[in-house]
């Protein structure tokens, strides 16, 4: 979820700003950059009408970013940086029961993915895809970065045979995607409330289980052969 305060350009003082003024000036044109790229597209965004908008000087951007694709990288990594976050926050409890915590992980997700600026930073990429393939790319590499967490978990989970999840990066994928609802909360409205937010996540959690739970020593076991079928003409 994007988590960025909006700081209004300010006039500075002549010279090298110091540390506190340079990040203020960062954070100044990163939210005008992720605002323009918001209302405008990424196509009709550019780093002139970012540098007005956050009142800094063009060369102030161009010194931290080579080109317009980079900044943008930049606006997306940090978009879903709190998202990473929460993952860890939420998967490294220690004690907490299996399910409760997949409950807890599958509506964090869910939030974090309809959060409004969230939505819209997804829509865009997706609108631009097509004549910009790299905002894709880069998109769904921030996704491997943001579910790293999650992806921990199951790989411990299943070490520690709490859980039966021998493929935990594409569980983490497949788990997000069934939280995320796929293209559903892109053209509706999102759950009105917790009560139906816990219905969903109980829904997902409930299915993801039925595969993942630990297997016993009797569900690995070979089914034995029929009376007088050798393994040979079985």
């Amino acid at each position: 979820m994007l988590n960025f305060e909006f700081l209004e350009g300010k006039r500075r003082p002549r010279g090298r700003p110091s540390a506190v003024q340079a990040a203020e000036l960062r954070e100044s044109f990163l939210a005008a950059a992720l605002q323009s790229f918001l209302e405008k597209g990424y196509a009709a965004t550019s780093i002139e009408a970012i540098s007005r908008d956050a009142g800094v000087a063009k060369i102030t951007i161009y010194r931290q970013f080579e080109n317009k694709e980079a900044l943008f990288h930049e606006v997306v990594h940090r978009a879903v940086g709190s998202a990473r976050n929460t993952m860890h926050a939420t998967v490294v409890r220690e004690g907490a029961d299996e399910r409760e915590l997949l409950l807890d992980l599958v509506e964090r997700m869910y939030l974090g993915a309809t959060e409004p600026e969230t939505l819209a930073l997804l829509r865009l990429v997706i609108a631009e895809a097509v004549r910009f393939p790299e905002l894709a790319k880069s998109l769904y590499a921030e996704n491997s970065y943001v579910l790293g967490p999650v992806v921990d978990y199951l790989t411990e989970a299943h070490r520690s045979g709490r859980l039966n999840v021998p493929s935990p990066e594409l569980a983490a994928v497949q788990l997000s995607t069934l939280a995320f609802g796929g293209v559903r909360f892109f053209i509706s409205k999102p759950l009105a409330g917790s009560a139906e937010r816990r219905l969903w996540a109980e829904g997902i959690v409930d299915l993801v289980l039925q595969g993942w739970s630990p297997r016993s020593a009797l569900d690995l076991a070979p089914n034995p052969m029929p009376d007088g079928m050798s393994a040979i003409n079985a």
